[in-house]
């Protein structure tokens, strides 16, 4: 071989090693493109060496250069739920005179220092009764402020006692535990020669009912867990009960056990929960299984088939049943999958939420031998309390979006007007359980990239390829919101710091944001918006997003929140981007939800754990129970 073609071959080798080193680089960024954009691909472009000045990723840096230490945005853990810690209610440091000559020449009711008979300030001094600290601070401070005994009269517990610790007694039909707010009742036989002794006994009373009344009012009007402890997926307004001005409105009131009874949601969804709860039968319901692996289409025959039959009959619906109860019977020994029975198959799998393809598979199968009615009665309780967590009163006008259910709803004059699939987001990116209020509809939205994914995925994208972004359709701007070539920006640094530009893909028809987006700011980056993905909508688990609300019918959506028809949403439709605010304020509530009534029915739907949310809360319930049963137990032993 000549020198010259010696030369030509090495040239030749060089050329086709750098292709292939290439092509995995390329790939990669078409494969993300894939992931945030199904079904546009991004052209393969050869990627070139960064420039001299930006420094590349760790894990592909040539040996000559410094290795970049790239910053990454983590998403919010699950946490080790602490239950809240129970303190002495100490009344030792009250002075008994200050106490005495609190409402002396006020005008108000007598202290406790000037009773004839019953209670003073000194035998609750002696008392041993726990309780959480904020209960025990307002016990406290009403206690020394002079009042007369709220649980006692003169050397008996009090009628108003009674009817209270007659409310705990059914604290169940509520979900909550009654052992949780057990006290241990004097009765009404005593010794009348050992006053001293009734007067202990009365006053460890009168302290423990005090405690517990407060635990039931926050427990009902807060929830018994707190759900920012729970994950940091969780956001919500806690602490809306104040335990000093309820011990005196119980102090206050004739029927204090009334003012406890307040305390529990009114709204029509507790409400459905709780009468579903009492519905729930103790048995494990029909023992009948359908075979692992079972699948059955349309035509086809099937041993099965009058299992999933008889199941569908033990465990749909009622109005479900009216409907299609004379197919159900006349297919209940039936062998083979016929069209009658097909078009009774997709009813059911809507009633429970899934895809009505008739296609008997594990997700319709799931729905009807999935659930015990242990099951069932645990959902119902984790749903009645994660409604304790959130506003009294949803409104009259409102969206409603539940996670499980991957379903939006559009709510006016208490009555749902829309209702659709959503796309939520993934186990690794979930959407927060938090309440906000929409603001604005954005047309042609740009989106705006977040950090975690600039960091998380596009970074090693864009230190590979300089050009990554611009053959994407993104732009870049700086803190100020100009927009700068991505060839200026030192990537990086910005790698290694996390900040200084942010990143945007404009308004197109291959935007990730679709047409529209819907907007109630928050610190969580969360809001609804159309997409181009839409056949995610066809499938049946839809945890598949970065954590904001994908919409089956944006249109529609941004329609009802702007309080006009579809049609005129037609004006705001351009290159464009286009804000338009809602006429009046809107609450959305983004929340979490395995098991919810019907909207027209109240029968209860049950929905996949997505997030294993459930465990975490039974586990918080189950840790509250056990501090403070233990406290219960040990002061029955005293």
């Amino acid at each position: 071989m000549t020198s010259f073609s010696k030369k030509r071959a090495l040239f030749l080798a060089a050329m086709l090693s750098a292709t292939a080193s290439a092509v995995p680089q390329a790939s990669a960024a078409n494969n993300l493109m894939e992931l945030l954009f199904p079904g546009r691909r991004v052209q393969s472009q050869p990627v070139m060496p960064p420039e001299p000045r930006v420094n590349v990723d760790q894990n592909s840096a040539p040996a000559s250069r410094a290795p970049i230490k790239r910053v990454t945005v983590t998403a919010p853990k699950n946490y080790d739920y602490k239950a809240d810690a129970l303190v002495q209610i100490d009344l030792t440091k009250i002075d008994p005179q200050l106490t005495a000559s609190a409402h002396v020449g006020t005008g108000v009711a007598p202290s406790m220092e000037m009773d004839q008979f019953g209670l003073k300030i000194d035998h609750l001094r002696e008392a041993h009764v726990k309780a959480e600290k904020d209960i025990a601070d307002a016990i406290v401070a009403y206690y020394a402020s002079g009042k007369n005994p709220i649980w006692t009269v003169s050397y008996d517990v009090s009628p108003k006692a009674k009817a209270v610790i007659a409310l705990f007694a059914k604290a169940a039909e509520s979900g909550l535990d009654p052992q949780d707010y057990a006290v241990k009742v004097p009765g009404d036989d005593y010794e009348r020669s050992d006053i001293p002794a009734r007067l202990k006994e009365l006053a460890e009373f009168e302290l423990s009912l005090s405690a517990r009344a407060l635990r039931y009012a926050m427990d009902q009007g807060d929830g018994r867990i707190n759900p920012n402890r729970l994950s940091g997926f969780h956001d919500l307004n806690t602490d809306n009960v104040k335990p000093r001005t309820v011990i005196d409105q119980l102090a206050s009131a004739g029927d204090a056990s009334a003012v406890l009874a307040g305390f529990e949601p009114q709204n029509k969804w507790y409400t459905e929960l709780k009468q579903n709860l009492h519905a729930i039968a103790d048995t494990a319901g029909p023992s009948i299984h359908i075979a692992p692996g079972t699948l059955i289409r349309p035509g086809e025959s099937n041993a099965e088939l009058k299992n999933v039959v008889a199941l569908i009959r033990a465990k749909a619906p009622k109005d479900y049943l009216l409907q299609h109860d004379a197919v159900l019977q006349a297919n209940e020994t039936a062998e083979t999958y016929d069209v009658s029975l097909v078009e009774a198959v997709k009813d059911y799998q809507k009633s429970q939420g899934r895809q009505a393809d008739g296609v008997i598979g594990n997700a319709t199968i799931k729905t009807l031998q999935g659930e015990s009615s242990a099951s069932k009665r645990d959902r119902i309780l984790y749903s009645m309390e994660r409604l304790r967590w959130m506003p009294r009163d949803f409104g009259s006008r409102y969206v409603f979006i539940n996670q499980p259910a991957y379903r939006a709803q559009y709510f006016n004059d208490n009555a749902e007007k829309l209702a659709m699939n959503v796309v939520v987001g993934s186990a690794k990116n979930q959407t927060y359980f938090f309440n906000d209020t929409i603001e604005t509809v954005v047309f042609n939205p740009s989106w705006g990239v977040p950090r975690s994914i600039i960091l998380n995925e596009m970074m090693p994208k864009i230190l590979n390829n300089p050009s990554y972004l611009e053959n994407s359709g993104y732009e870049v701007y700086d803190k100020s919101g100009r927009v700068v070539p991505s060839s200026s920006v030192n990537w990086g640094q910005v790698a290694s710091n996390g900040g200084g530009v942010g990143i945007r893909q404009k308004p197109s028809l291959d935007n990730a944001l679709g047409e529209l987006k819907i907007l109630f700011p928050n610190s969580h980056d969360i809001y609804m918006h159309d997409t181009p993905a839409k056949s995610y909508f066809k499938k049946d688990m839809r945890a598949l997003s970065h954590g904001c609300i994908r919409l089956e019918r944006p249109r529609d959506m941004a329609a009802a929140v702007l309080e006009m028809p579809v049609e005129e949403l037609n004006q705001y439709f351009g290159k464009n981007e286009r804000n338009v605010k809602v006429k009046s304020q809107l609450p959305v509530y983004v929340s979490y939800f395995t098991a919810w009534p019907d909207a027209a029915t109240g029968q209860i739907h049950y929905y996949d754990d997505v997030y294993e949310r459930d465990a975490y809360l039974q586990k918080a319930i189950l840790r509250t129970q056990a501090v403070r049963q233990a406290d219960t137990i040990q002061t029955a032993n005293l």
